[in-house]
């Protein structure tokens, strides 16, 4: 794939550092995020429309399992009534595949901004112009996974920012710690604190927080060790 879990739980990470309140939603029926943030794949996040979750937080990102409740069909639902709501004063991160247009949808009227992650890539190109038609006015894009060293990637990469200009809000590099910090269940900023796509990312972080504002706590959070997620029904 483009990388679209890895670059959101590494964002919300770097968010949370800079004291960005910030909730995970966790949308992939088949999800990878719990090892980006040092979970077991077999942890469980607490759903998003339990009414007393035992949350889950981990490096100061809360964690909630939202591919539940869109998967019974009660998303669009439980948002349009209000029993689902998203606090003025937290940025919540929803991870959605590029095949769960469905839950896309659901989800767009509520989103002050619309991520579309790219990759250099053939099939990303053919894509995009359809990706292009379906832009809101909150989409923006970022190029994941960039890679100087290769013809493709370097001429993708070259039509992707003179197609989009300021509609591209980050070039995120490629990075080999980054598929190595999910494979040992470790953080990337744990696992590789230099890592080039992690300056990126962190970069990225400072727009989005920009375009996306809540209100800052009053220190930073600090690396803290990964805690296990409660099992939640």
């Amino acid at each position: 794939g483009v990388g679209t879990t890895s670059l959101v739980a590494n964002l919300a990470i770097g968010l949370a550092q800079s004291g960005v309140p910030v909730t995970v939603l966790d949308m992939a029926a088949r999800s990878t995020m719990a090892l980006h943030f040092g979970l077991e794949p077999t942890d469980r996040l607490p759903p998003l429309d339990e009414a007393q979750p035992n949350d889950a937080v981990v490096h100061g990102v809360t964690l909630r399992d939202a591919y539940t409740i869109a998967d019974r069909g009660d998303l669009a639902y439980g948002l349009a009534s209000g029993e689902i709501s998203f606090a003025d004063d937290m940025l919540f991160i929803a991870d959605v595949g590029s095949s769960d247009m469905t839950m896309f949808e659901q989800l767009r009227p509520y989103a002050v901004l619309d991520l579309l992650v790219l990759a250099p890539s053939g099939e990303c190109l053919v894509s995009l112009p359809e990706a292009l038609d379906a832009a809101g006015p909150n989409t923006r894009f970022v190029l994941n996974k960039a890679d100087d060293t290769r013809k493709l990637a370097r001429h993708a990469a070259v039509f992707v920012r003179e197609l989009l200009g300021d509609k591209l809000l980050a070039t995120i590099r490629s990075d080999e710690a980054v598929v190595e910090s999910a494979a040992m269940i470790h953080p990337l900023v744990r696992h590789a604190p230099v890592s080039a796509a992690l300056h990126d990312i962190s970069a990225l972080g400072a727009l989005v927080a920009g375009l996306a504002p809540v209100e800052r706590a009053e220190t930073a959070v600090p690396h803290e060790a990964p805690r296990k997620a409660s099992h939640a029904a």
